[in-house]
């Protein structure tokens, strides 16, 4: 009896690893499709295409070459409203940083242009998704300073080339396979840097605006910082250079001893006077 119960468990297992396994390969099989050529390549110090056509969310056709004044540094983020999590995430760990950057705020020191990988995206859904965004950010000023864009698939597309954003798209879902990634234009409009991830060091994002800031936007300690800090990719934050970091402390050094001697020269010479007087 005991057999037969054995050899009856045996066969449901074996049945059931039978018709779960294609139907788990299909699933590993669609989604590796979906996310097949999806991600980054990096293309540092490459130029938007500045005379590509959008438009904001009141619907108005504005130029990409209008985001950039030639002094600040602009954040582009490829997103879409409808997006089932992606998105959101990326923009509320965005915005968490944003807060939480006391000394930078958009539309005062950098911009922000949110460009949709939907095409087909309506003006209410726009709307709807720049205000949740701004909602959720306390700076008045963003108002002027972050840009939500639509436009033409071929337009999209050759924006998110250009900058080595690959996503898929799938047409039948309303739906966009996607990395999350901050990308950091210059004032030009030129590529500076990737920050990937859903939430961002915002003493990082500070950094790496400021490397791209024209120089009246940089504090004097930020300066600093960036003189002895180096960006390191691996991390996605900025480490000591201690060749340079060792170069400032000797420098300061030798400028005490040198100041320590000076002072000893000056005492002996008032010394010498009063005793030859």
């Amino acid at each position: 009896m005991n057999s037969i119960r054995f050899t009856a468990v045996a066969l449901t297992f074996a049945l059931a690893m039978s018709l779960s396994a294609p139907l788990s390969a299909q699933v590993a099989d669609w989604q590796s499709r979906d996310m097949d050529g999806v991600g980054v390549e990096e293309q540092l110090g490459a130029e938007v295409p500045l005379d590509l056509e959008f438009k904001n969310s009141k619907g108005e056709t504005v130029r990409l070459g209008d985001m950039f004044d030639g002094e600040r540094p602009t954040v582009l983020t490829m997103n879409y409203a409808n997006c089932p999590q992606l998105c959101g995430l990326q923009i509320n760990g965005f915005v968490k940083s944003l807060n939480e950057m006391k000394q930078w705020s958009v539309g005062d020191q950098f911009q922000v242009v949110t460009v949709s990988l939907d095409p087909t995206e309506s003006d209410d859904l726009a709307a709807g998704f720049r205000a949740k965004t701004l909602a959720g950010y306390d700076r008045p000023q963003a108002e002027q300073g972050w840009s939500f864009l639509r436009g033409k698939n071929e337009d999209i597309r050759l924006l998110a080339d250009t900058v080595g954003f690959h996503y898929n798209s799938f047409e039948d879902k309303g739906q966009y396979a996607h990395t999350a990634v901050l990308i950091l234009l210059d004032p030009q409009g030129k590529v500076a840097r990737y920050l990937y991830g859903i939430e961002y060091l915002p003493s990082t994002l500070r950094l790496s605006l400021a490397e791209t800031a024209s120089s009246k936007y940089v504090s004097t300690v930020d300066a600093l910082i960036l003189r002895c800090f180096l960006y390191d990719a691996a991390s996605g934050t900025f480490v000591g250079d201690a060749w340079k970091i060792t170069k400032i402390v000797m420098t300061l050094v030798a400028v005490i001893l040198f100041a320590f001697i000076g002072r000893l020269v000056l005492l002996e010479r008032k010394v010498r006077k009063k005793t030859a007087a």
